[in-house]
């Protein structure tokens, strides 16, 4: 007599000799990125925190120092300039980048004319390397024959030396740095705005919303997600990122006002040779980056709204 009702079928398992069998052909197609990834990311991250314990110059024998080298990146005075830099330098760029992105992705996600022509010059820089950028803007800002020399004399401003004045070269450096952020920036906010549904501005508009008040209350919530990624990443690139620029344009100059932290850990490593120094240097950056990742991550239960 068969019963009325279904019985379930438990799921088939493989027999314990048929999944050994498979293990070579896992190991196979996932050995050459496994193979990479231990040569290139993983070990070079192991040595890197084992040569910060310890004195060593690539030339000599690499001795056991401790935390000697944390103590001193601690203690030492440049620490605070180029961290005092690096945070001038993340200020400038973090919140005018994305204010900037967001109000040209707003436009780009217009009907307008020939608006393939305007998204290209805005993704210009995404194709273009961090050393032909400033070797460009450094002739840009050269001080007898730059172009921007040159248009702010035709209103009156006399020349500057935008790259060998202490004041003015961070300020020429975060101009760089924000217009070579703009294009990624640009396509996760032309990705986020593209994906709020046209609905809810037709009943906003039935509802008597203006602009403003779509912006607000539409899109803004929606697009939160999109800027809170953006947020982290400009912000670690901020950090860890700038030396091509810096370096090309004007190596930690003039009078070190333009030493971003890692333009120091770079001299540290490969003109001084303090390799120890330098890995100390690079995960003290590390961890810094990461406390701020984490502040970021908890903040974003107050602002950001996922659907």
């Amino acid at each position: 007599m068969v019963s009325g009702t279904a019985t379930a079928h438990p799921a088939r398992v493989a027999p314990r000799g048929r999944r050994w069998r498979d293990v070579p052909w896992a190991f196979l197609f996932l050995g050459p990125n496994l193979a990479l990834f231990l040569v290139f990311t993983a070990f070079p991250i192991v040595f890197g925190l084992a040569i910060s314990f310890s004195h060593w110059n690539i030339v000599e024998p690499m001795t056991f120092a401790g935390l000697a080298n944390y103590r001193q990146l601690l203690a030492d005075p440049l620490t605070l300039k180029t961290v005092t830099i690096t945070l001038y330098y993340t200020i400038g760029v973090l919140p005018t980048s994305l204010a900037l992105s967001l109000f040209f992705s707003i436009l780009l996600n217009q009907r307008i004319r020939v608006l393939g022509f305007w998204r290209g010059i805005f993704f210009l820089p995404m194709v273009t390397s961090g050393v032909a950028i400033a070797l460009v803007w450094k002739w840009l800002y050269a001080y007898q024959f730059g172009a921007i020399n040159s248009l702010v004399a035709l209103i009156g401003i006399s020349r500057q030396n935008w790259l060998f004045d202490q004041h003015l070269v961070m300020p020429a450096i975060i101009v760089v740095a924000i217009w070579a952020a703009l294009p990624v920036q640009i396509i996760f906010f032309l990705a986020g705005l593209q994906g709020v549904p046209k609905d809810l501005y037709e009943a906003a508009e039935m509802d008597g919303a203006g602009r403003w008040q779509k912006f607000r209350n539409v899109t803004w919530p929606l697009i939160t997600p999109t800027t809170f990624f953006l947020l982290i990443i400009t912000l670690i690139g901020s950090f860890t990122g700038g030396f091509d620029i810096v370096w090309n344009l004007t190596q930690g100059g003039p009078l070190d006002s333009s030493d971003l932290f890692v333009v120091q850990l770079y001299r540290t490593a490969f003109v001084y040779f303090q390799m120890g120094y330098a890995s100390a240097m690079a995960y003290g950056l590390f961890l810094a980056v990461l406390l701020v990742t984490i502040i970021q991550w908890r903040s974003q239960r107050r602002w950001v709204h996922y659907n």
